[in-house]
């Protein structure tokens, strides 16, 4: 690897870096606005909204990533041939294709920190947004603690364990302890939870009653309990595909598979967080005819304008094809893949046209 790939993979990563800046900004500001009228509801505060910001910063990152890149990579090179840097690489003897080489790098980089972001930090942080945001709206006198196999919720003066699967979504197991001047006076388990009618319609249901001088036992093939924890949140802690991670993806994916579940809407957002670094990479390497090509003497607003576009064109069939392969039953891999193809297929064409 020389200096020059180098040199130009450090150019294009400085100004994808400030479009992204710039383009999370105006996200990060939308954001506050729509939460504003939020905040005064339950214990939503401004510091409540200004968190929930926050945490969305990773999504709404990886949803602009590729916009960015392809508008960095047009304003980095753009620059380089603004300063006649570019044609002198050109006279030195370096090819188009050696001097693509650190678009490619540059691309490479963005590409694995895209697949990172999607993969895994995104889906973590926008759960915990939706967490912390239904939570402090919800006014409930709930406390939640959640991990990725179970929840423990401490509601006055019982505190309830859900020995919860997040691969099914469902209740099961759970056990309510309550406590009355600091002593364990009743126990409760039920095999499985199901709201209905506003109420919590529990199953299988063994109630034990201690006391100084004896322990009662009491079974009922069904109970209702009228807290547990309102549904609202259940939708955000339980399985919910949009929270997560490639690997519980996969095991999702696995597990309904196994238990004759549709899984093609699922399938389908584990290819696209495959295929999301790819098309980075092809984006950015579209930049490239642009600037050697026809359009080499352009303004870079101009050049700013035509990555916007493109980028947005890249969204719109991104969002079209995906739901299309749903829709007509195809194989979910083809929903992910088509726009990256046809990105591939755009970039051989202007490769080509470039060598004539």
């Amino acid at each position: 690897m020389n200096k020059l790939t180098i040199y130009v993979a450090k150019t294009v990563l400085v100004t994808t870096i400030i479009v992204a800046v710039a383009l999370m900004s105006i996200f990060i500001i939308i954001t506050l606005l729509t939460q504003a009228g939020d905040i005064g509801k339950g214990n939503y505060s401004t510091l409540d909204a200004f968190l929930y910001v926050i945490y969305q910063v990773p999504g709404n990152l990886y949803l602009i990533l590729p916009m960015s890149a392809l508008i960095g990579c047009l304003m980095g090179l753009g620059l380089l041939a603004n300063n006649s840097e570019l044609i002198v690489m050109r006279a030195a003897g370096y090819s188009i294709f050696q001097i693509s080489r650190g678009v490619l790098l540059a691309g490479a980089i963005i590409a694995i920190f895209a697949f990172i972001l999607g993969a895994y930090i995104a889906p973590l942080a926008s759960k915990q947004a939706e967490f912390n945001r239904t939570v402090a709206t919800d006014d409930s006198s709930t406390i939640i603690a959640n991990t990725s196999e179970e929840l423990w919720l401490k509601d006055r003066n019982d505190f309830i364990h859900v020995n919860k699967n997040t691969l099914t979504g469902d209740l099961s197991n759970i056990v309510r302890y309550n406590f009355k001047d600091g002593q364990l006076t009743n126990v409760t388990t039920a095999k499985t939870a199901d709201y209905k009618d506003s109420q919590w319609k529990m199953e299988d249901v063994t109630s034990t009653t201690l006391s100084k001088t004896k322990i009662t036992n009491q079974h009922t093939s069904v109970a209702i309990w009228d807290s547990l924890v309102p549904p609202k949140l259940l939708k955000v802690i339980g399985v919910n595909t949009r929270y997560l991670t490639i690997g519980s993806l996969i095991a999702y994916i696995q597990y309904s598979k196994s238990n004759h579940q549709d899984t093609q809407s699922t399938e389908l957002s584990l290819w696209q967080i495959i295929f999301q670094p790819l098309t980075v990479i092809v984006l950015m390497m579209v930049a490239v005819p642009f600037v050697f090509g026809p359009m080499r003497s352009s303004a870079m607003g101009f050049k700013f304008i035509l990555g916007l576009m493109l980028g947005f064109v890249f969204f719109i069939i991104n969002q079209f094809f995906g739901p299309l392969t749903l829709v007509y039953n195809l194989p979910p891999f083809l929903g992910a893949a088509l726009p990256f193809m046809l990105f591939v297929i755009a970039l051989v064409l202007l490769f080509w046209r470039m060598r004539e």
